[in-house]
């Protein structure tokens, strides 16, 4: 429980699953936040993007709306990043207002028409924390302030193309007193690749997306879409009070800390556990605030067993992502001169007989720990604008 200046953020990894398969899971992720938010000082909850796993499923929508009313009704300050299973073609409805005609990239585009419908702007009309939207409807920000510390939560649209990022831009130039916070859905990865690998493999050892991870598998199809590695140069780097950013998409935990413009930290977070059996065993991020101390402890707790996480939980469940992606990128691997029959040895390997060898490796550093502290220089970030 926090005391006297602590608080919480809560972030919320990928729910596709949930919504599709295991809606009691949602809802009681959300009924536990709505619940403790007084006992735990909640001051906000922020999600990673993909709530459902089809977009072009109402049920799916149904199943979020009706957890994130949790939220809802007791006035819990949230904001959700739009992610790629939250796009579907709905090319073939009636658009009813506040969205009827408006099926455009520049205004509003009609495969986010059920992202936008159940969370866009027009649900957080009277939320005094609730900032507004994007044109195109599909980024957001939310303001809040706690302990006199104001906190910015932006969440970017995924890819962020041009206009999106023009719009937040003129957020963040009119909020320069505020510390803030970065959401967007697809900017990390981690395949849980280990040193004792074979090349190519040791390439995608985790991290920001960029040139060489993009060519397996996270293609940006359009020109004015922007890869991980130039959000953070365009836009994370230069303002320099953004202090974090979180991120989910693929299957992982996993963090970096790089540096900004005015050489302050920037921490970078990967959190997803969508491929677990159970759909992502009813795990949530939370962050507790120090700010009189200038330090965030992180840990993972679960809303379905009540248990905090330890690293290496599930390490047949990290394996499984690693010999998936490489089932997915097969070919291009393969092309990069990767030995399948060299990896199938050492898999073999490490889910027998060198299963806690593949551990220490994995959790050589901290890079992949489900349980943190990163300090944070509270006053640094918002004062850099003024130096």
């Amino acid at each position: 429980v926090p005391v006297d200046d602590e608080f919480l953020v809560a972030i919320i990894p990928d729910t596709q699953v949930y919504a599709r398969d295991f809606p009691e899971t949602l809802d009681n992720q959300m009924a536990w936040l709505a619940r403790n938010a007084d006992r735990y000082r909640i001051a906000f909850v922020s999600h990673v993007g993909d709530v459902v796993e089809d977009a072009e499923d109402p049920e799916q929508w149904v199943n979020a709306r009706r957890a994130f009313d949790f939220l809802d009704e007791v006035d819990v300050p949230h904001g959700i990043a739009i992610g790629s299973h939250d796009w579907g073609d709905r090319s073939g409805l009636v658009y009813p207002a506040p969205f009827d005609g408006a099926c455009d990239e520049v205004a509003q585009d009609c495969t986010t028409w059920d992202f936008r419908a159940n969370f866009g702007p027009q649900q957080y009309g009277n939320r005094n924390w609730y900032g507004g939207s994007s044109p195109s409807g599909n980024s957001s920000y939310q303001r809040v302030e706690i302990e006199d510390l104001p906190l910015l939560f932006i969440h970017l649209r995924m890819n962020t193309p041009r206009p999106e990022l023009e719009w937040a831009q003129s957020v963040l130039d009119a909020n320069p007193d505020a510390l803030v916070h970065v959401t967007t859905h697809r900017y990390m990865y981690d395949y849980r690749v280990i040193p004792e690998f074979p090349n190519p493999l040791p390439l995608l050892s985790g991290g920001r997306l960029d040139p060489i991870s993009h060519q397996f598998g996270q293609v940006v199809d359009r020109e004015e879409d922007l890869r991980a590695d130039e959000l953070f140069d365009q836009f994370v780097s230069p303002n320099t009070n953004i202090f974090m950013v979180h991120c989910g998409h693929i299957d992982a935990e996993f963090r970096q800390v790089s540096t900004n413009a005015a050489g302050l930290p920037v921490h970078e977070i990967l959190v997803d556990f969508q491929n677990m059996l159970d759909g992502g065993g009813g795990w949530l991020r939370l962050l507790k605030f120090k700010p009189s101390q200038n330090e965030i402890e992180v840990f993972t707790f679960s809303t379905s067993t009540g248990e905090i996480r330890e690293n290496g939980d599930g390490l047949e469940h990290a394996l499984f992502i690693l010999e998936f992606g490489i089932e997915q990128e097969a070919d291009e691997l393969v092309a990069f001169g990767l030995d399948p029959s060299e990896l199938a040895e050492l898999l073999d390997f490490y889910r027998n007989e060198g299963k806690e060898q593949y551990r220490a490796s994995l959790y050589a550093t901290e890079a992949r720990d489900s349980k943190f502290t990163v300090g944070v220089d509270f006053d640094a970030y918002p004062a850099s604008l003024q130096n």
